[in-house]
């Protein structure tokens, strides 16, 4: 019995080994990692584009300062020396052309009054003498020289007088005032930006540096400073968005309106001048600002929305749809962009359909 069973544990032994077991069957399908599939959820999260041939318009980003429009910024001087006896106005204050700023008292003033009423009086002698002359002349006791010489010194006292006539005209006062006080005044519409002067100062009339420094601040200007590298690429006309740290959300409009013909060296950069619309008094001379340039560069170009790039591990990508809720990593080359288009040199061709809302949400599935 014994023998009998082991004989058949041989048998069976032996058919297992005769038996070749099934192959297992593997999944060749390679998993490709650039390839991202979204769920029918997912796909209503994200809004896509279609890449388009448009003319390349990107943005240069500049820091600048705000100063004070040079055209109508007017320092205002003293032509004579003189105490300050009077001060009208203090820095900040609105004035109008014409509008008393500060009085002075002043001998140079009073030199000019003594100057013009000695002119005067000469004057008065001259006319008197030439018209004896004239009735002397009739009655043959003066001679033609004589008439002559009359007249000569009429003509040199007239213009003595006119003379002194124009130094208080220059000085804003009349021949007929006798305090001596000289009037300082604004010389066209504007804001007092700055004051140098106090009540009780002595000021002379070859001080280099303004008593007041009145400017129209209804405009006024933005020096960007373009980096050397960035100088091609702007022009005159270029359109700019400018804003600033006091009012972040408010974006003023303007246009590159000069472009400086030297470098700063020590910044290595040169100056671009905008002039932008003061009107509501927001801008204040030193205010550090944003400059956003868009160029025109005269080119087309492959552009995608703004929105649409990933910028991982120093290189850009797009989400490209490749139907059925998948979508494919694609590396692209960007040439520039503006605040809603980038545009692509490599990487995409027209009509392709990329991710635009969430695109770096794809990106990480």
């Amino acid at each position: 019995m014994f023998n009998k069973i082991f004989s058949l544990l041989i048998i069976l032994v032996l058919f297992l080994a005769g038996c070749k077991r099934p192959e297992q069957k593997v999944d060749d399908q390679v998993i490709d990692s650039n390839l991202v599939e979204l769920n029918s959820i997912q796909m209503h999260q994200i809004t896509m584009d279609t890449a388009r041939i448009e003319e390349e318009r990107t943005d240069l980003v500049l820091s600048g300062k705000v100063t004070f429009n040079m055209d109508y910024l007017s320092p205002v001087y003293s032509f004579v020396s003189g105490t300050v006896i009077k001060l009208e106005v203090s820095q900040g204050d609105y004035v109008k052309k014409g509008q008393t700023l500060a009085v002075l008292k002043s001998a140079d003033v009073s030199n000019y009054q003594g100057q013009y009423a000695v002119a005067e009086g000469q004057l008065k002698t001259a006319t008197r003498n030439l018209d004896i002359a004239k009735e002397l002349y009739k009655t043959k006791v003066y001679s033609d020289k004589d008439v002559m010489q009359a007249q000569n010194d009429y003509k040199s006292a007239v213009a003595a007088l006119k003379t002194a006539e124009t130094y208080l005209k220059t000085y804003k006062v009349t021949g007929s005032d006798t305090n001596s006080t000289y009037t300082i005044s604004s010389p066209i519409d504007g804001y007092v930006v700055s004051k140098s002067i106090s009540e009780g100062m002595n000021v002379r009339s070859d001080n280099t540096n303004p008593l007041f420094t009145v400017s129209y601040l209804k405009t006024v200007w933005v020096a960007a400073n373009v980096y050397e590298n960035d100088i091609p690429q702007i022009a005159l006309g270029d359109s700019a968005d400018i804003t600033t740290v006091a009012y972040p959300d408010k974006k003023i409009k303007g246009t590159i309106s000069k472009i400086a013909n030297m470098l700063d060296s020590s910044a290595n950069s040169m100056q671009a001048r905008i002039v932008l619309d003061n009107s509501a008094g927001l801008l204040k001379a030193g205010m550090f600002a944003n400059i956003i340039v868009h160029l025109d560069k005269h080119k087309k170009a492959i552009a995608v929305p703004k929105e649409s790039l990933v910028f991982y591990n120093n290189d850009y990508y797009v989400m490209v749809f490749k139907g059925d809720h998948k979508f494919e990593k694609r590396k692209v080359s960007v040439e520039g962009t503006n605040e809603t288009r980038s545009y692509i040199t490599k990487g995409l061709v027209k009509n392709e359909i990329v991710v635009g809302k969430n695109s770096l949400y794809v990106y990480g599935q």
